[in-house]
């Protein structure tokens, strides 16, 4: 491993020069790029943000998020700095992620369904000193829990909300800012804002693992945009090409996969943020979208409403799916309405790793998640970490330019997950066939995926076992055909105990909405090894099989 202005990364000085020598990184910044694209196509379409159908330049994107940058650095945001950004799919989004990109700070997204008990950790971890929220988002009080959790973290010191038009400035209290007003009365100075390193940590994404505590994953701008340039080499993408985003840009796939592939090409990109289904279908026929990247529950919903109310959205030739296990007949189904589903394996720390393309035959494209990225090496390893051959079952690993710097502050993990050589061990199964298609099998860890979302059960597992009613508890994946996995809660108890008093437990201690169990069973024990680790695939399976004899 290496140390590089305080962050450690596995990579050698060597591997770093390599991809270098190779062109495969440069010093080119997505705030470069957009900066750019403002001065030579000031009138190009940046943003359409559908909920109110505004449409926006990509002079009026630069010059708010100039603007905002201009901002930090007045309340002391010096580069490396940490920026936690917790806002829906809307234009305003856009601004604050590009602005905290140019002030030259650490931009660290997050869910808007993300509530004190995860915020608390991750805005600790990151040593964020700005933090922007919704004031109200969904019902949910944004600027209150915000308030409370600055009052907690004095490193926090700057809280930015993003209101709705007609609120005004005397509604909120003298400890936060309101972005409106901060972009009318900054002083903008594009030449103050400071010179940018391509190869610093630009992003800071927490994602769940097997543990309850999320990882901190450590994007630069160099991995981020070399999977910018691969993606828009596999996908074909032009000028003439329209990004439609449903998925969370406050995550990686919508940042990394839309927004800032959008705005490093110059495409216009429509930003979705409430699901409808019948919507999605109206924004994808009236703008022409072509390309999204979403998890299956997006893709199965859209389907289904095509099916019932068909429109013209043959335009959509690469909706890239995967998070979840995507069915080969709904591909198929897909491809008879009119939309090209290209099935992809990723993750955030590898982002990209294989997508199908466009030729691909609609045998791979409905059965296996793809080929190789460009310029991204992968390997099936069996438990001795030995590589195995073509179409022989085993642990996934991949390594290149693409993959994250690292894990932040987390020596422990960054060991077990990256081999001295520098390939990532993915923890997924999966097998190539002779033609390199991979094929995801299985998952060595316990994620759940729920509609897209990873979701760490012993996170949920902790939180049950201090209700006192609980003697043991272990949480798992159930199938369900829209999301992927819905989660079941199974507990060992000597009370009565109902999914609501759980459900009701669980938000009392501040855990997302959608990490809730949809699925409570009372059981008499858990099962566990002989070292004493729970025995959950024969707890699910047994689950499985009871729903299915009941069907």
């Amino acid at each position: 491993m290496t140390t590089r202005a305080n962050v450690t990364t596995y990579r050698t000085p060597e591997a770093e020069q390599r991809y270098r020598d190779l062109g495969l990184w440069d010093d080119v910044t997505l705030v470069e790029r957009v900066r750019a694209h403002a001065a030579t196509r000031p009138d190009a379409i940046a943003i359409i943000d559908s909920a109110d159908d505004r449409r926006i330049t990509y002079a009026q994107l630069w010059h708010d998020a100039s603007t905002f940058a201009s901002f930090l650095m007045a309340r002391g945001i010096e580069p490396g700095d940490g920026v936690s950004v917790q806002l829906p799919n809307s234009y305003e989004t856009a601004v604050v992620d590009l602005g905290v990109l140019a002030a030259g700070a650490v931009l660290n997204p997050l869910l808007p369904n993300y509530r004190a008990h995860e915020l608390r950790h991750v805005l600790a971890v990151s040593h964020a000193k700005a933090y922007v929220t919704p004031h109200t988002y969904r019902g949910f009080d944004h600027l209150a829990m915000a308030r409370d959790l600055c009052a907690s973290l004095p490193e926090v010191h700057t809280h930015v909300v993003v209101a709705p038009a007609f609120e005004t400035r005397g509604e909120f209290a003298s400890e936060s800012f309101e972005l409106r007003e901060v972009l009318a009365s900054t002083p903008r100075n594009d030449a103050a804002l400071p010179a940018l390193d391509a190869s610093a940590v630009s992003e800071l994404i927490f994602t769940s693992g097997t543990e309850a505590a999320p990882k901190a994953i450590m994007h630069s701008e160099q991995t981020a945009n070399v999977n910018v340039l691969g993606t828009l080499e596999a996908m074909e993408l032009t000028e003439h090409d329209v990004v439609w985003m449903p998925s969370p840009i406050g995550h990686s796939t919508g940042l990394n996969c839309g927004l800032r592939v959008a705005l490093h090409a110059g495409l216009p990109i429509v930003l979705q943020d409430r699901w409808d289904p019948e919507r999605a279908a109206e924004l994808i026929e009236r703008e022409r979208c072509t390309y999204t990247l979403a998890a299956t529950t997006f893709l199965n919903d859209l389907v289904r409403t095509l099916h019932a109310s068909p429109r013209e959205v043959s335009s959509m030739r690469a909706f890239g799916c995967g998070g979840a296990p995507v069915p080969p007949d709904l591909v198929v189904a897909a491809a008879a309405v009119g939309v090209t589903v290209l099935r992809i394996y990723g993750s955030t720390e590898g982002l990209i790793i294989t997508w199908n393309r466009a030729g691909s035959p609609l045998d791979k494209r409905a059965n296996t998640d793809g080929v190789a990225m460009p310029d991204v090496e992968i390997e099936i390893r069996d438990d001795t970490d030995r590589v195995v051959g073509r179409g022989v079952e085993g642990e996934i690993h991949v390594r290149g330019p693409e993959v994250c710097v690292g894990f932040f502050d987390d020596p422990v993990r960054m060991a077990n997950v990256f081999t001295p050589d520098g390939w990532l061990r993915s923890g997924d199964l999966g097998v190539i066939d002779a033609e390199g298609y991979l094929t995801i099998v299985g998952r060595k860890k316990e994620i759940i995926i729920r509609g897209g979302m990873n979701i760490a059960p012993r996170e949920i597992e902790d939180l049950l076992c201090e209700m006192p009613a609980v003697r043991a508890a272990a949480v798992v994946g159930l199938p369900d055909e829209r999301l992927g996995e819905l989660v079941c809660a199974c507990v060992v108890t000597d009370e009565p105990l109902e999914l609501a008093d759980i459900v009701a437990f669980l938000r009392n201690r501040d855990l997302a909405t959608y990490k809730l169990p949809q699925a409570l069973r009372v059981v008499d024990s858990i099962p566990m090894t002989a070292s004493g680790k729970l025995r959950k695939a024969v707890l699910r399976d047994a689950i499985v099989a009871e729903m299915q004899g009941s069907r």
